[in-house]
Formats: C-alpha cells, structure tokens, sequence
C-alpha cells in the first residue's frame, strides 16, 4: 500500500510491526482472523483498518516488502558484479527455500497485479545483475534475463517434490555455471 504522504515516526512503527506480523503469520501457515493482526502487532484494530483495509492490502504489503529486500540485497559494493549475480541467484533459491510457507500464503492471497508488479521488479534486479556481468566478462551475453526469470519461477513451482531444497541449490549451480563465459 503506497501512503499519499510521509507518515510520523509512530504511524511508521505501528505499519511496520503490523507487517511483521503477519510476515511471520503467513510464513508459518497461520490462519488468523484479520483482526488478530492488530493482536500480535500490538496495536489497536482501528490502527490496523486505518493502514490495511483488507487483508489483501496487508498481503501486498508483505509481498513488496519480501520482493524490495530481495532485490535490495542483489548488490553490494564489495563484490564484483559477476559475485553479486551468483549471491543474488543462491541467495533467492536460499530465500524461496526458507520461506515456502509465506510464499503459498502470498501467491494465494496478493492480486495478479502486485504479483506482476513485482516480477518486473526482480526482472529488473537480475537484468541489471546480468549486464553488469557481462559488461564486466563474468558471465556471458547471449542469455537473457528472461530465460534466468523462467528458471526462478521453476524454483517455486517445485516445491512439493520431496527433494526440492537440495535439487534447487544444484540446478541454481547449473544455472550459475551455464552463465559463465568460457
């Protein structure tokens, strides 16, 4: 939910611990009433209604918070970008892995929109990964970021097969190296 105007310092604290609440709720299958959020928030119900009038609003909130940390994880001045995209490929199969619960929870529950919304996001994260990668010889440049979303996407949607966590990590290792330039 995107706020028209900057909220004071305890309008912010009571939003955000209301989002990690139901982060936790949701990454661990919690089926709670909407107005419990408040509960486990410590904040009055009116403090819930007034910033997520429904749960979908607070579900997208959740999702753009998991897909803002995971791209804002994607770079970090003390590695080369060719580093920076394999930490950012391990690191969402390492996520997906660790968080499987809250993403069946979210997939069912944020609308198509916000979905799209931030698979355009995570696009642009591995796009602008995968450039400087290659600009910087890591990786090669004939691949495009399309082909690496599919394979994400793959990781997700496995996730009843019995030895998913272990097969992930190797086909992100097949991944990684398959990208690299000779």
């Amino acid at each position: 939910m995107t706020e028209s105007r900057a909220l004071r310092a305890d309008a912010r604290r009571n939003r955000d611990a209301i989002v990690a609440a139901a982060r936790s709720a949701f990454d661990h299958d919690e089926q709670l009433r909407f107005d419990d959020f408040a509960a486990r928030a410590g904040v009055g119900v009116g403090t819930l209604y007034r910033h997520f009038p429904t749960r979908e609003a607070l579900a997208a909130a959740v999702y753009e918070g998991e897909v803002d940390a995971l791209c804002d994880q994607a770079r970090d001045a003390t590695r080369s970008p060719g580093e920076n995209l394999d930490a950012f490929l391990r690191g969402f199969v390492d996520y997906v892995v660790a968080h499987a619960g809250l993403a069946r929870t979210l997939a069912a529950v944020v609308d198509p929109a916000t979905q799209t919304d931030g698979g355009s996001k995570l696009e642009r994260t591995v796009a602008d990964l995968m450039t400087g990668a290659a600009a910087d010889g890591a990786i090669r440049d004939d691949v495009d970021p399309g082909a690496v979303m599919i394979l994400l996407h793959g990781v997700g949607s496995a996730a009843d097969r019995p030895l998913w966590a272990s097969e992930s990590r190797v086909a992100m290792e097949v991944v990684i190296a398959g990208l690299k330039t000779a």
